[in-house]
This record gives structure tokens, C-alpha cells and sequence, in this order.
């Protein structure tokens, strides 16, 4: 077997750039330490870690290729032999507030533009565009990109035009560029567009992703590489759905028995079964470290909207920059005064 600090030395080469860029620099012994909270559960919290850890982890490295490969593709998509017309013609979408991921990835994309191309796209910014790519580094419920999507497509040109109109009639063209998609968030997110404006517009738009969480729970032959306990499985688990006050989805809440049909996320069925219940009930005991109500949105499994009587999203994806509150709590909770100590600490969060 594995020793604990065999499987720490192992995850820390793949998550040792998390927010190194704010001056914290994780340990091996800081994943130990975080692994020895789920007593008994430990090993197995870290040989599961382990195993989805180097699909799920995107490092700065890794989301500089990433965003190379976007570029080609748009190159190729757009047909341009020329990087520098494909500047000109191009506006990267910046409205997220400076500290989220989108100024960060933009950022990223001017390092990639000078190391891979020799050119930078600040100089362009001013000139007349054409086309609209807007970075993101996950689509999980998909409530910001959606916003975002519905703002820009009700903007009007000097003209009077909206955005929506120059797309539907060729004169614009909009891509969405993730790293990491969820297949539920995104049929929401489609339908808001196809609701919003029609199905002409939603079809004229272009999503890249390079990591595809398939999560749908009404979708066939989904790999759900995400945690989410089988009903039954854990009183503790079942009582805590039972006593939420939220109404729509809970037929989504449980994982259906025998799915995937087949285990390649996790080292097996089994540990998949005692892996996403330790996850959820040490999610439970976090929550009820709150001092008074708990914030209507807070699951075990993750943030989510509070109308979702679901334990969260359960989201495994993790960069060097920041992790999603979709994500298990005992990844990122850190509260003061509360006896958890998070395996990735975050930036402007908490309760």
C-alpha cells in the first residue's frame, strides 16, 4: 500500500503552483495535515485525491497550452493566416471584476501571444471588431457567463444595432472560452440564450472547452466525474437532504446506483461510494460549525442556488489561481474560530 506520505508527495507535484503568485506555497505536509481531519478516512481521502487529481488540477502551465490551443482554433475557425489581422479583428470580452478569473486568463493570453507569436493585442485594442471571444476558466452552473452572454448580446452598436442582431445576420461572431464545462450548467445556460433572444442566435455561437464534467443526471452514459452519494448509503447524508427547505431539482440530488457503468474517475465503484460520502459529511459537519443560519446557499458539496435542494455540485476542477465554490467544501472552507483547515485556501470567500 501506498504510504500517506507517498500519495502527499505524489499530489503535491501536481497542485505546487496554487497561488504562488500570492505568496502561498502548499506542502506536503500541509496535505497531510489536511488529510488526518477525515480521521479513519485519510488514506482513502488521498488515494482518491491521487487519482483524479492530474485530470482536474490545471497549473499556469498548462492553462498557457490551453489558450494556445484556443488561439489555433480560432485561426483555424476564422481562417486567418495572419496573427496580426486576427487582432485587429478581435476583442477579448474583459467585464469581470479584477479579481476573478477572466482579467487573470487575459493576462496569460498576452504572455502566450508574445512567447508563441511575437505580438501583444493591446495595440489593437481600438480598432473596429469582429469578433467577440470571452475567456472563463470553468462554466459550472454557468450563472456568470450567462449574465455576462445576456449583457453583451442586448448592447447596441453606434448604429442602434444589438449585438444579438449583427450575430444572427453574420456581422459579428461570439466564442466562449473555458477551460472546464459542466454539461448541466451548460443545457442552462443554452436554454437562458435560446429563451432570452432564439435559436438562430444560440446556434451562431462558438464554445471552446478543454475539460468536460458530465454531470446531467436526466443525460445517458455520463462519466459523472464529480462526488455525489448514492441515496441510502449515509443516514447522516439522507437526514440532511430530508431537512432542507429548498424544493426543485431533488431528483437530481442523488447519484443513481450502478452509474457510471463503468468507474474510470475513481480507483473503483467502491471508494467512489465511501469517498463521496466522507466528502459530504464532513461538508455537513463543516456547515454546522456555522454560529447561527447558514447562508441559504451553502451545501456540503459546494455553493449552489439555494432553490436546488441538492448537495451541490460537487465539482472536482481546481487551478493555480483560485478553486470554484462549487467545489466540496473541505477544499476551500476556512473560517475563523471554525476547526477546518482547507487543502486549497481562497481568495474572497467564506461565511
Amino acid at each position: 500500500m501506498i504510504t500517506m506520505i507517498e500519495l502527499a508527495e505524489s499530489i503535491y507535484e501536481v497542485i505546487k503552483d496554487y497561488r504562488n503568485h500570492d505568496n502561498i506555497f502548499i506542502t506536503p505536509e500541509n496535505i497531510i495535515e489536511w488529510a488526518k481531519q477525515f480521521e479513519d478516512n485519510g488514506q482513502l481521502v488521498l488515494t482518491e485525491l491521487n487519482k483524479i487529481i492530474k485530470e482536474t488540477y490545471i497549473s499556469r502551465v498548462r492553462a498557457k497550452e490551453f489558450i494556445y490551443e484556443h488561439i489555433l482554433s480560432y485561426l483555424k475557425l476564422y481562417e486567418y493566416s495572419s496573427i496580426a489581422q486576427f487582432l485587429i479583428d478581435t476583442e477579448f470580452i474583459d467585464v469581470q471584476q479584477i479579481h476573478k478569473s477572466q482579467p487573470a486568463i487575459l493576462q496569460l493570453l498576452e504572455e502566450v501571444l508574445t512567447e508563441k507569436f511575437q505580438v501583444s493585442y493591446l495595440p489593437y485594442k481600438g480598432f473596429p471588431k469582429v469578433n467577440y471571444i470571452y475567456f472563463d476558466d470553468i462554466l459550472a452552473s454557468g450563472s456568470t457567463i450567462g449574465r455576462d452572454l445576456v449583457i453583451f448580446l442586448n448592447k447596441k452598436n453606434s448604429s442602434g444595432q444589438k449585438f444579438y442582431q449583427l450575430i444572427q445576420s453574420n456581422e459579428i461572431k461570439l466564442s466562449i472560452s473555458v477551460f472546464c464545462l459542466h454539461t448541466w450548467g451548460f443545457e442552462f445556460q443554452k436554454y437562458r440564450i435560446q429563451k432570452e433572444f432564439n435559436d438562430k442566435v444560440l446556434k451562431k455561437i462558438n464554445w471552446f472547452w478543454n475539460y468536460e464534467i458530465q454531470n446531467h443526471a436526466k443525460f445517458n452514459n455520463q462519466k459523472l466525474n464529480i462526488a455525489k452519494p448514492v441515496k441510502g448509503s449515509s443516514s447522516k447524508i439522507n437526514s440532511y437532504l430530508e431537512n432542507l427547505s429548498a424544493t426543485k431539482y431533488e431528483d437530481y440530488a442523488y447519484r443513481k446506483a450502478n452509474t457510471p457503468t463503468t468507474e474510470h474517475f475513481f480507483t473503483s465503484a467502491e471508494n467512489r461510494i465511501r469517498f463521496e460520502n466522507v466528502l459530504t459529511e464532513k461538508g455537513i459537519d463543516i456547515i454546522n460549525m456555522i454560529k447561527g443560519e447558514a447562508k441559504s446557499n451553502i451545501r456540503p458539496l459546494g455553493l449552489i442556488n439555494p432553490q436546488y435542494k441538492i448537495f451541490g455540485l460537487g465539482t472536482h476542477f481546481f487551478t493555480w489561481r483560485n478553486i470554484p465554490n462549487n467545489s466540496p467544501l473541505v477544499y476551500w472552507w476556512e473560517v475563523a474560530g471554525h476547526n477546518w483547515k482547507p487543502l486549497f485556501p481562497v481568495a474572497n470567500r467564506g461565511n
